[in-house]
């Protein structure tokens, strides 16, 4: 059922023209992808007043251009420059700017878009084959349950920390200091705001990400003072 209908709606994008909107997501994804701190979740709130007159179908296929493309735009600065553009390419810094330091960004660049297209693809028909049988596990997830995926994301810093272990407790730990911050899901109440409002939703991710990353970069460059990866 599923599979008939990817084919189906890949069939009725190609057919009725709206493969521009498809297009023209991919190139704004890119753009806001590219620039530090932005990604899809502004670039939808930004097209809001434009996809609110839109067709149904054309706004959807709008915006799943624009959420597809922001990891790939997010990494062309992550590879060149050390500084992820999203929240999930500061994964891809860590391969992508030493292979650019040796004069492979190309290389690096075209691994991400590579990785990017065949992951989107293959996510999106492994959603539709297991979608039916996911909608009854996640339904199943109570409080145990979450707090075994919470220990399964700090055993998981002994993996990425790559034989530096006590780096990774440290930053771990600051992590979950920074995770403190906001308003008790369970209790409601205000946890280390600061009596500010800004702080209760909690602190940001993406902010917070692109000024480590940012920051340390440009404290790191000021002390050789060199420049980016294309300059090396």
């Amino acid at each position: 059922m599923g599979v008939e209908a990817f084919f189906q709606a890949s069939i009725d994008v190609f057919s009725s023209g709206s493969v521009m909107f498809v297009f023209l997501g991919v190139l704004l994804g890119l753009c806001f992808g590219i620039i530090p701190g932005l990604g899809g979740t502004t670039a939808l709130a930004l097209l809001i007043p434009i996809t609110f007159t839109m067709d149904a179908l054309d706004a959807m296929y709008l915006a799943g251009g624009v959420m597809g493309a922001t990891s790939f735009g997010g990494s062309i600065t992550a590879i060149l420059l050390n500084t992820p553009g999203t929240a999930p390419n500061a994964a891809t810094s860590f391969d992508g700017y030493p292979l650019a330091q040796q004069g492979k960004a190309g290389l690096a660049i075209g691994a991400s878009a590579t990785a990017s297209a065949v992951g989107g693809l293959l996510g999106l028909i492994t959603l539709m084959m297991f979608i039916p049988l996911a909608k009854e596990i996640v339904l199943l997830f109570g409080p145990v349950e979450f707090l075994l995926l919470t220990l399964l994301g700090l055993v998981a810093i002994a993996v990425s920390s790559r034989g530096k272990l006590l780096r990774g407790l440290i930053a771990g730990g600051f992590g979950l200091m920074l995770a403190f911050v906001g308003v008790d899901t369970m209790s409601g109440e205000t946890r280390f705001t600061l009596d500010t409002d800004y702080l209760w939703d909690g602190v940001p991710l993406v902010p917070t990400l692109t000024g480590l990353f940012a920051i340390s970069q440009m404290i790191e460059l000021s002390l050789k003072g060199g420049g980016g990866s294309l300059k090396d």
